[in-house]
């Protein structure tokens, strides 16, 4: 667990104002759209710690006036955050005290109690947006007055971590894919630096830009080492002159002119330009501002404030200015009244050249950067400083230079030059990007990539050879055709091929196989046609028919295909070659498949199938049914049902020789027989008893039978 400190004394005369203001902090409204057409989420980070009161860093509260200036301008979604105090903002962070004291970060004279957190305040305070001010509209008078508040140099911690994490909680509630930034201001110190590295990594995962700006006594070596912008500012006019140039980024212009009123009071408006803000600032009796241009005067009446001790500002908006020479007019201020343009001018890159391409050829592409609505090409070196372009085709990027090489005409002329090949024909989408100091953009172009393939002349002759089985031949197409660019071609069959014969055609690329799929084929390239022979394959004779056609995708033009006549002769399989394996399988299938039937078709006696067989006719009661299939030998054989004799000492046996009488297994049930030689009766419902013949009856539960005059006696039953 992180330890902290808290300072023992802390004066509490602002408590009513800061609690009133982190209120109105957390319960702000969302974002309203700028009237601007640029559009920026910007997170500004004061450093609000007691030691910015001291001599050399910022007791005059520029860092206050330059953050209204922001809140004028800023055309977009704005948050002040100011850093946490222990001890004020305990309800925020709770904690207890370890027992350990050491000396205050932010004024060592004094003794701080080391404390434990008590919960995840970076979590926290990423969820809530602790410290965080957010701005409702553009120049809103009243969150400007607050922030007068909120920023007072009043804090005795340095916890830019948890205002880094507010930072990431306001970007993380505006999803809308508009550059973010945040502008860090600060005395170069931090209580824990290892979570301010990981809370400004997290705020650059989101697509942030971090810029910082240290104060003239403070040190710049903590934001250089995490790899961020930093700034060190000694007095108010720089300061001023680092948020402009920090606002040029945020709104990504190109332009940029700072100077004096007095030393070069008149400056260049260029042309193209969307939007140009002009800031004048001075000390606090700057007075009236105007703008003289092509079109007149013009007031900087836009947005101002005044701070006693650190200036004030006049800003004026342009939207599409006049291009030409402008005069910065300004009462009072101080000698030293001084001006900065930003002038923005949407930069894009823009496919010049080619509108149209031959598929599978290597071809310039040619891109331009383009400023503002009406399209115009910058030559400006300055712009074109650290500019990297790339075009994006078929998922694979290609570098863009201006060095006069790979394709590249003239060095430095603005136009940018990479080689591309699009492999198949169509519109082919091209993802053009645009990368330097203050700009990032894509844009989108297409190019009409065309094959062109003609063909005039007559069928193509091809002698293929002799082939036996599992073979294959090959000869080279040669032909005469007006073929430019890559051409996706199809290979079909024009009549049908015999049994284990393959025809396709052989590429550098792969094979094309007939009546299976497409191919790219570029003018010139090696290509063969190719008889395959399978295992099994026939006997077969080509006299020189039409068998294949080879023709571009889609098209049904004679003039765009290759028909192709073939000659072969292929020594296949006899008959008994090719089938004598099936025949002799079929045969083995059938016997295998006969001794099974032999034991699968015959009938078996029913489980439940019992008989008494006793000496005389009064015992058929007193016996209890015994089953049959508990004799042995009376299963079924192959082929034959199952059967069950009578034998003279009362047992039942599969032998016929003997028996007085025999049970026959019958798809139905069973088929009761005389033995041998032996006369077999059937007792009727009357007493009677009738013959049984030899051929048998059906026997049914029940059944009572005699053999002979005189018995012995049996009878069919049903067991369980």
């Amino acid at each position: 667990m992180d330890k902290l400190v808290r300072p023992s004394n802390r004066p509490t005369v602002l408590n009513s104002f800061f609690w009133a203001l982190l209120v109105s902090a957390s319960t702000a409204m969302g974002p309203v759209q700028a009237a601007a057409m640029a559009r920026a989420d910007v997170a500004v980070i004061v450093d609000t710690s007691t030691s910015m009161e001291e001599p050399g860093m910022d007791p005059e509260r520029a860092s206050l006036l330059v953050t209204k200036l922001l809140a004028d301008i800023v055309p977009g979604d704005l948050a002040v955050i100011r850093l946490l105090d222990l001890e004020y903002d305990k309800a925020w962070l709770p904690s207890h005290p370890s027992g350990k004291f050491m000396p205050c970060s932010e004024d060592p004279r004094k003794s701080c109690s080391m404390v434990e957190q008590d919960s995840n305040w970076e979590a926290d305070a990423r969820s809530r947006q602790f410290g965080a001010l957010v701005r409702p509209s553009r120049g809103d008078a009243d969150y400007k007055q607050k922030l007068e508040r909120h920023l007072v140099q009043s804090q005795n911690n340095s916890m830019f971590n948890l205002a880094f994490q507010a930072a990431a909680g306001f970007f993380g509630q505006h999803p809308e894919a508009v550059p973010r930034t945040v502008i860090w201001l600060s005395d170069g110190r931090s209580d824990s630096i290892s979570s301010l590295q990981q809370a400004v990594s997290q705020v650059q995962s989101l697509g942030a830009t971090v810029e910082a700006i240290v104060f003239g006594a403070g040190d710049v070596a903590l934001p250089q080492k995490m790899g961020v912008d930093t700034l060190k500012v000694s007095n108010p006019a720089e300061i001023m002159k680092a948020f402009a140039n920090a606002f040029r980024r945020i709104v990504q212009a190109p332009y940029r002119i700072d100077n004096t009123v007095t030393a070069e009071p008149r400056f260049e408006m260029k042309h193209n330009v969307q939007e140009a803000w002009i800031v004048v600032y001075g000390d606090r009796s700057l007075g009236a501002v105007t703008l003289a241009g092509p079109d007149g005067e013009v007031r900087a009446d836009y947005a101002a404030d005044v701070w006693p001790t650190a200036g004030a500002y006049k800003v004026a908006y342009l939207q599409q200015p006049k291009a030409g020479a402008w005069t910065v007019k300004a009462k009072g201020g101080g000698a030293g009244v001084a001006y900065a343009v930003i002038q923005r001018s949407d930069l894009e890159p823009v496919l010049v050249s080619p509108t149209q391409a031959f598929a599978g050829m290597d071809v310039p592409l040619v891109v331009e950067i383009h400023a503002g609505a009406n399209g115009e090409w910058v030559t400006d070196p300055e712009l074109l400083k650290g500019a990297v372009l790339t075009a994006t085709v078929d998922d694979h990027e290609i570098e863009l230079l201006d060095n006069g090489s790979s394709g590249d005409a003239s060095a430095n002329d603005g136009r940018f030059t990479g080689m591309a090949n699009f492999p198949t024909a169509g519109e082919i989408p091209v993802h053009l990007h645009l990368k330097n100091e203050i700009a990032d953009r894509g844009n989108e172009a297409t190019i009409s990539v065309v094959g062109q393939f003609d063909y005039t002349g007559e069928p193509i002759g091809i002698d293929l050879g002799h082939l036996g089985v599992d073979s294959e031949a090959c000869r080279p197409l040669i032909y005469q055709a007006n073929h430019q660019g890559r051409v996706i071609f199809e290979l079909k069959t024009l009549q049908s091929l015999p049994s284990g014969h393959t025809l396709a055609i052989h590429l550098p690329t792969g094979v094309l196989t007939a009546d299976a799929g497409t191919a790219p084929i570029k003018p010139n390239e090696l290509i063969e046609v190719c008889l395959k022979t399978s295992v099994m394959a026939a006997s077969s004779q080509a006299e020189g028919e039409p068998w294949l056609a080879l023709q571009v995708a889609g098209s049904q033009k004679p003039e765009q295909q290759l028909v192709l006549n073939l000659r072969w002769q292929v020594q296949g399989l006899s008959f008994w070659e090719r089938w004598g394996w099936l025949v002799w399988s079929i045969l083995a299938a059938l016997v295998v498949l006969s001794i099974i039937l032999g034991f699968v078709l015959p009938h078996r006696f029913r489980g439940s199938l019992a008989l008494v067989f006793v000496p005389e006719r009064d015992e058929l009661d007193e016996q209890l049914p015994q089953p049959v299939k508990q004799w042995r030998g009376v299963s079924i054989g192959f082929y034959r049902n199952a059967r069950a004799f009578l034998q003279p000492d009362y047992r039942l046996s599969g032998k016929a020789n003997g028996a007085l009488a025999g049970l026959f297994a019958e798809r139905s049930g069973c088929r009761v027989a005389p033995g041998s030689g032996v006369s077999l009766f059937r007792e009727t419902l009357d007493g009677d008893w009738e013959p049984v013949l030899t051929v048998g009856c059906r026997g049914r539960p029940g059944d009572i039978y005699r053999v002979g005059s005189h018995g012995p006696y049996f009878r069919i039953a049903v067991k369980g």
